[in-house]
């Protein structure tokens, strides 16, 4: 290796920064010394002068060897502060008085070095020591010093040799200045390059990040969308009951990728560390809905019950950031989902502390049971691989505790033998108005018949809660008994019972007279089943069922919507022709009139030859022309109606934000893929003319 290369590799502008400084520290240090041994040579100084000198060359050799070999810089720098500062200016200023002359300057000098070579709390330590040894070498040269100067020792060359030192002094110290704040700048310039070229790769890092998670959301939802809306058809359909049967189960399943994919999606909890909360309205009954959907698939795979209790007075729209709401129950809920082997979960959703805008929404969580692992412990364990940082920070506080914190919160979590308990309360806005239950229709009564006490028991607090009349029967002969009068409006019963009492009840009860509780249970085909709903019963799906609304827990046979729109003329638009096919479908059971395009030049055209539609439903990922591409043509067009038809973005981008980013592309509703039943009727009854939609119990 060349005296060059050697050279570069021993500056390398890649090292860090410390490493680098003190190499340039220590370089700066043996030419002064070798230059100061020269230089007491060449004037006949004392020969201490120019063992020391000699000295301080080794010293600063040594050091420099001992850095490369061990890499320890703080111990080489101590080494070398403590051999040339604190031993050896000190001993020439007691054995060579007239040093009192350049002193000061190489003073200067040694507080350069503490300064760039310790850290804060080292630097003010040696400052302090080496402020108090200086003082003391001062003090003792002054008098001898003067004495040295008064008298002929140094001889006549006296002022022209303090002239000369005082000079060179000058110039170490300015020279030891301006290397190292050219190192520093040089270093520092580097160090804001890399942070530059740091965060441009972290932009478009997360540009690409965003786009991963648009195209994997579309290219898994699409697929999905037409597994559900052919299951859908399939379950509609009168055909065979086995093949019902495994179409609930395909339903059931692709249910399940659904909510494991909306998880997926999620990227909020990618940059959750310094996120901002959002302040926006949002429907917290939709997020219940969700959590309780997504809970219920997974239990199906765990030896667990779940029992649910959702207060009905909460506000129906709070405002706050939906997606952390969002990911603090599904996060917390799914994890503890997977610590239980066997035994019941008890979720419990109440509000608390309500004043004129803010309210706490409070989530508690008890598990009983036998369980894998503590859920707190694999919360820090998870903190920490997924964080970089050497010592705990801000990065490895576990995910739920962070966006509680986000939300002004609290929580806390208790674990016990065979209890755990886990809450958690967050401070929200609301609007003001409707809340999550209304009052439920008049005349209603309800006979209800569970197979264990705890799920009567769950199902009754519901009705409880909601101020619905209500009779609970424990045993067959009551419930038969009971079963004929006809005051009640709806009879339930679980599925596990119904079994046993089927024959009975043909006998006793005239078609579509029973509602059946129980996941997993089609009844397609049983003339007595009018609705199934699936556990757990909670306030929400029982809202739902009582006024004939859709919900993903319950099944309406032959369920048509509650109202029709035989008057209307939608269009849909999606390039995928089984999308096409299924949305059709659907909208059939509504009596719509339905067009169809397959991109967006034929919708244009379509629309050309007849403007009069009612309602647009507009996929967004298609070649030539996308979705919002199509829609500036369409308000482009000249025929009026046109620039004010509501669109719908019917697209299977349902990451966070996406909503947002269609609203203010100029879409007028958002429906993520697959399409929804109850999300698809909240857009018809907004979007078409109140003329157009007929509820069936006007007709």
């Amino acid at each position: 290796m060349s005296a060059k290369e050697r050279w570069d590799k021993y500056l390398d502008m890649e090292l860090p920064a410390d490493r680098l400084l003190f190499r340039v520290s220590m370089l700066l240090s043996f030419g002064v010394f070798l230059f100061a041994m020269t230089m007491s040579l060449l004037l006949r100084m004392e020969h201490l002068v120019s063992l020391l000198t000699f000295a301080g060359i080794g010293v600063t050799l040594l050091s420099m060897y001992g850095e490369y070999r061990t890499e320890n810089i703080g111990k080489m720098s101590v080494l070398y502060f403590v051999l040339v500062y604190l031993v050896m200016l000190p001993f020439m200023a007691w054995n060579v008085p007239y040093a009192i002359c350049d002193f000061p300057f190489y003073y200067l000098t040694g507080i350069i070095f503490v300064t760039v070579l310790f850290y804060h709390k080292q630097a003010v330590f040696f400052c302090a020591v080496y402020f108090a040894v200086v003082f003391w070498s001062v003090r003792h040269m002054i008098p001898q010093a003067d004495e040295l100067i008064r008298s002929d020792v140094v001889g006549d060359r006296q002022g022209a040799v303090i002239f000369f030192r005082m000079f060179f002094a000058m110039f170490i110290m300015g020279l030891a200045y301006g290397v190292l704040a050219s190192f520093r700048s040089r270093i520092l310039r580097r160090q804001i390059q890399k942070s530059t070229d740091i965060e441009a790769q972290a932009e478009q890092l997360s540009y690409a990040k965003d786009m991963f998670l648009v195209n994997v959301s579309h290219e898994i939802r699409t697929p999905l969308n037409a597994i559900l809306g052919v299951t859908e058809l399939m379950l509609g359909q009168d055909t065979d009951e086995r093949l019902k049967d495994s179409a609930f189960q395909i339903s059931n399943s692709s249910k399940a990728l659904l909510s494991i994919t909306n998880e997926l999606m999620d990227f909020s909890k990618l940059s959750a560390v310094s996120r901002v909360a959002e302040n926006e309205q949002y429907y917290i009954g939709s997020i219940f809905d969700e959590l309780i959907n997504m809970i219920s698939v997974r239990f199906a795979d765990y030896d667990a019950g779940l029992y649910t209790d959702i207060a009905p007075d909460i506000p129906e729209q709070l405002i706050g950031d939906k997606d952390a709401v969002r990911q603090l129950m599904m996060s917390v809920m799914s994890g503890v989902i997977k610590s239980v082997e066997t035994g019941e979960v008890y979720l419990k959703i109440r509000k608390e502390g309500m004043d004129e805008s803010r309210m706490s929404l409070c989530v508690e969580i008890s598990a009983r049971g036998s369980f894998l692992y503590s859920y707190r412990q694999r919360l820090y364990e998870t903190a920490r691989e997924e964080s970089d940082a050497p010592e705990p920070d801000e990065e490895t506080v576990p995910l739920p505790y962070r966006l509680v914190r986000l939300m002004q919160g609290e929580m806390d979590i208790r674990e016990e033998a065979a209890l755990r308990q886990y809450s958690f309360r967050i401070v929200q806005g609301f609007v003001k108005g409707k809340m999550l239950v209304e009052q439920p229709p008049e005349n209603v009564s309800i006979l209800c018949y569970e197979n264990t006490d705890r799920r009567s028991d769950a199902l009754v607090n519901a009705l409880r809660s909601m101020s619905v009349e209500y009779l609970r029967v424990f045993d067959d002969e009551t419930f038969l008994k009971e079963c004929t009068d006809p005051k009640y409006s709806h009879i339930m019963i679980a599925a596990g019972i119904y079994t046993g009492l089927k024959e009975k009840l043909d006998a006793l009860l005239p078609p579509q007279s029973l509602i059946l509780i129980g996941g997993g249970v089609p009844a397609y085909d049983d003339a007595l089943i009018r609705t199934t709903i699936a556990r757990p019963v909670n306030c929400l799906n029982l809202d739902a069922l009582l006024n004939g609304r859709q919900s993903s827990t319950i099944r309406y046979i032959n369920y048509n919507g509650g109202f029709v729109c035989p008057e209307a003329d939608i269009m849909v638009v999606d390039d995928n022709v089984v999308n096409l096919e299924v949305a059709t479908s659907i909208l059939s059971s509504y009596e719509a009139k339905v067009t169809v395009a397959a991109s967006g030049k034929e919708c244009l055209g379509l629309l050309k030859r007849n403007p009069s539609v009612d309602l647009i439903l507009l996929d967004y990922m298609m070649p030539e022309m996308d979705g919002i591409d199509t829609l500036k043509n369409i308000r482009a067009m000249e025929e009026p109606g046109l620039k004010t038809v509501p669109v719908a973005a019917l697209t299977a981008n349902a990451v966070s934000g996406a909503r947002e980013m269609f609203m203010n592309a100029g879409f007028d509703e958002y429906i993520s893929k697959p399409i929804e039943r109850e999300k698809l009727e909240k857009v018809l009854k907004d979007c078409l003319p109140e003329d157009k939609v007929v509820y069936v119990a006007e007709r």
